[in-house]
């Protein structure tokens, strides 16, 4: 085991320790501290340069081999003419901040996507949301509005390793069939099973929608068909990859200011599982949730406890828009602009 890592898992062990916190509400005598929600310590890690921008507003992560490919919303802010500016960060660089005691500033590197009339061919664009790597292929979703009508995109291109560019090909997109109609609600997380890609909205909670479905395209990005997905209270915003038994981890925030758009019901995850001890009725809510993807081809909620973050202690929520797992050892999420772009290490309680 190398030093870097040796040193990352005591971090992870003292970490799990020390801020690992059980739920104090709603616990049933004799409950298993495994089936106890978990609040957990967010660890910021400094970054340097235009990602750490406000108008970056991060919407998605994934990794490339070693590198963590970072998706901003607005990626032609980042480039030139045709071009789109997406950034990258080694892993070997973020597990040598994790394991120094005086960490210095990440510097997040930019890699040019080539999008030739993205703006032009669809129709109100408003941003990218979430991107999937297969092989060489690369996968975006893409939000607009139409008029008064909240549109969805899939668009594919090719990830050239030789130059480190991408070419994505407008000359077809796929329109994703929606299923709501809220502002600013799109198709925000993917996930890739095999040579299929995996869509799912933010917005799967009971008062929105009584049979959430999660849509299936090809390689191709031909449209398939839809399986189920669960009813998640508040917003799903970004998905991690699958593992080998095709559970994945979401984040799933609510901010109350968007409590009459999303119209939550009660949350089954507190009734469930307990409240947090730093939770506030009617507060932010920061948490991660693991899902799987079964063999009948749904998509259920696992019996694993939520992970809560810790929250801030000045009551400001932060927008959590991107999620991967980091090896074994937790979760890298990252904020959109709200309160700033935060890039952050997550210990997970549950891993064994």
């Amino acid at each position: 085991m190398s030093c870097i890592r040796s040193g990352l898992l005591g971090l992870v062990l003292i970490v799990w320790g020390s801020t690992v916190a059980q739920a104090g509400h709603n616990e049933e005598p004799g409950v298993q501290p495994s089936r106890q929600t978990r609040t957990v310590e967010v660890r910021l890690l400094e970054m340097s340069g235009p990602l750490t921008e406000a108008r970056a507003e991060v919407s998605g992560l994934t990794w490339r081999d070693n590198d963590l490919i970072v998706l901003p919303q607005n990626p032609e802010l980042f480039a030139h003419d045709d071009m789109l500016g997406f950034f990258v960060i080694s892993k070997s660089e973020i597990l040598s901040r994790l394991s120094a005691e005086n960490p210095s500033a990440l510097k997040p590197k930019t890699v040019l996507c080539q999008a030739t009339g993205m703006r032009r061919i669809i129709s109100g664009f408003d941003g990218l949301e979430a991107m999937g790597i297969m092989q060489d292929r690369v996968y975006m979703t893409v939000e607009a509005k139409e008029d008064t009508v909240m549109a969805g995109y899939l668009i594919c291109g090719h990830y050239n390793m030789r130059d480190n560019q991408v070419t994505m090909d407008m000359t077809r997109l796929t329109s994703i069939p929606m299923g709501v109609n809220i502002p600013n609600v799109a198709e925000e997380s993917m996930i890739i099973d095999g040579e299929q890609v995996i869509t799912f909205s933010e917005a799967n909670g009971k008062n929105i929608t009584d049979k959430p479905l999660a849509k299936v395209f090809d390689k191709s990005i031909n449209f398939i068909g839809t399986i189920p997905f669960p009813n998640i209270e508040y917003r799903v915003t970004d998905a991690t990859g699958l593992d080998a038994k095709k559970r994945f981890w979401v984040i799933n925030y609510f901010y109350p200011g968007e409590r009459e758009k999303l119209k939550p019901a009660a949350d089954p995850e507190m009734e469930k599982f307990g409240i947090p001890g730093d939770w506030v009725e009617g507060g932010c809510v920061e948490r991660l949730l693991e899902l799987e993807l079964t063999d009948d081809r749904r998509i259920v909620r696992t019996e694993t406890p939520p992970i809560y973050l810790e929250l801030r202690k000045d009551g400001r929520c932060r927008n959590w828009e991107a999620v991967v797992r980091l090896d074994d050892q937790g979760f890298l999420l990252m904020t959109d602009k709200y309160p700033g772009t935060l890039f952050a290490f997550v210990a997970n309680p549950y891993q064994h």
